[in-house]
């Protein structure tokens, strides 16, 4: 009977640890920064948490099925920087679905390789990684996309800048809605059922009767959309397209993901805990910006927690 309870203690901590620390790290920078609690300054942290969810939640159907896409942030940066040459040179509705567009053939093209061609994820998006970022600097000159015209750039704008009601930012609209559809999409769908057995067993599932190859390249297609929306609202915060707008982006959503539980030998992860990682990753930073430190320190606390994740997970998995 001890020992039941000695495994109830130790799952709690492990499962709900991260809330726990959330909640601390609130109240910290909460007493030391008076800015900190204000609406406007949690209305601007869930504007930046959006991308981050978006890309967060693309990486956790990935690594659930026992992936992992390392191009997110070249991908932004060509998303970006075809966003900005449709804006200037065709209009709004074709901007954005360039974007779309754009991150969807990526995802397809490493969803192909990877679940068609069964070659190694890391590889492939790695390789991606660099081919998106040449094709980018080939394009562009490694220059930011300026000169749209400003009726569409006042409308595209809107997207990432604008408010509803003049109080909530439309960020943050987006931000909800595409909650509900993850938790729907892994949670309360039969895809959902497929990516999570995929994952645990890849064997147990074709057995099963699911098609391996085709639910990956479902995946990655929906990872690659999930980076091209991303990508609008960033580049219509920048209000240009930028070809080197994803640097650094990568760890953040990794480190979310893994923050949030998601197990790295996929079959495991949920939607409320990758949203929680995201919170934690957002406010973090936020609250560190307010206390004035560095980049350089910023970089160093995500490395850290990102390695402490992987180890309660490897643990945990033990």
């Amino acid at each position: 009977m001890k020992k039941n309870v000695n495994y109830d203690k130790y799952y709690f901590i492990r499962n709900q640890g991260l809330l726990l620390v959330f909640i601390g790290m609130f109240i910290f920078f909460a007493i030391l920064s008076p800015y900190f609690l204000t609406v406007s300054n949690i209305f601007n942290v869930l504007r930046q948490s959006s991308v981050l969810f978006l890309l967060a939640a693309g990486q956790t159907l990935v690594v659930i099925t026992g992936g992992i896409d390392l191009s997110h942030g070249s991908l932004i940066g060509l998303c970006s920087t075809v966003i900005g040459l449709a804006l200037l040179n065709y209009g709004f509705l074709e901007g954005i679905f360039i974007g779309l567009l754009m991150g969807l053939i990526s995802g397809v093209i490493c969803g192909i390789l990877i679940g068609w061609r069964k070659l190694e994820p890391f590889i492939v998006t790695l390789g991606m990684m660099f081919a998106i970022e040449g094709v980018s600097l080939i394009i562009t000159g490694g220059q930011p996309v300026f000169g749209i015209e400003d009726q569409v750039l006042k409308k595209f704008s809107f997207i990432g800048q604008g408010y509803l009601m003049k109080v909530i930012p439309v960020p943050v609209i987006i931000l909800g809605i595409f909650i509900v559809i993850m938790y729907i999409v892994l949670h309360r769908s039969v895809f959902g059922r497929y990516i999570l057995a995929v994952g645990g067993n890849e064997v147990a599932a074709r057995l099963s009767g699911i098609s391996i190859s085709k639910t990956k390249i479902i995946t990655y297609s929906i990872d690659g959309l999930l980076v091209g929306i991303a990508a609008i609202i960033l580049t219509s915060r920048a209000g240009s397209g930028q070809p080197l707008m994803g640097s650094g982006i990568l760890l953040e959503s990794i480190g979310a993901v893994v923050v949030g539980g998601v197990s790295l030998k996929g079959g495991e992860g949920r939607v409320f805990q990758v949203l929680l990682g995201v919170f934690f990753m957002s406010f973090m930073v936020n609250g560190l910006d307010m206390l004035g430190m560095s980049t350089f320190v910023k970089q160093l606390l995500i490395g850290c927690i990102i390695i402490l994740g992987v180890m309660i997970r490897l643990r945990k998995t033990s």
